[in-house]
């Protein structure tokens, strides 16, 4: 199973190819599902980072302003997801604010793949755990999002059962 550093540069990975796709491709329909399948592979992605990676990641590095920059960032960019998913995809606009979403995405991705992890590669965190809470979390928000594909899911890793995320505790308690 990846660690996290890995499955971070996995999903950045695939949006990069998904933001390639829609530069690729002819028609404000075709466009648009991509940029639905995009936009979702982004929120996914960061809801994992907030919940797990980051918080994990700033108790075991000394300086937490880059957290703070990369919790930023992500807001920016779910702040344009959501005026990107009101528009109409036969807006004119809707290609510049594609655009500006991919510009931060790509500037965040850059910031992240080269201070970020090395960092926590470098610290003391358990990336082979965090890795395996990482990808349990993430086939939750696909499976609620409805994306979540036996695919995705032979590629996320066997989730734990819940008793055993929570420290041993039965749900059920």
């Amino acid at each position: 199973m990846a660690n996290a550093v890995q499955l971070i540069k996995q999903d950045h990975k695939k949006v990069a190819g998904l933001f390639q796709k829609y530069q690729k491709t002819k028609g404000q329909e075709a466009k648009r599902e991509i940029a639905n399948e995009a936009m979702e592979q982004l929120e996914i992605h960061a809801k994992v980072e907030e919940e797990i990676f980051y918080p994990a990641a700033k108790k075991q590095l000394e300086d937490g302003q880059m957290i703070n920059e990369a919790l930023k960032e992500h807001e920016t960019v779910k702040d344009l997801i959501e005026e990107l998913r009101a528009m109409d995809s036969e807006d004119e606009e809707f290609d510049q604010k594609w655009s500006e979403l991919v510009e931060n995405v790509e500037h965040h991705v850059g910031e992240e793949e080269g201070e970020l992890l090395p960092q926590t590669e470098d610290s003391e965190l358990d990336l082979a755990q965090l890795g395996e809470e990482m990808a349990e979390r993430k086939e939750e928000l696909m499976e609620e999002s409805g994306g979540g594909s036996s695919k995705a899911r032979s590629r996320a890793g066997t989730p734990k059962r819940k008793s055993q995320r929570n420290g041993g505790k039965s749900a059920r308690a």
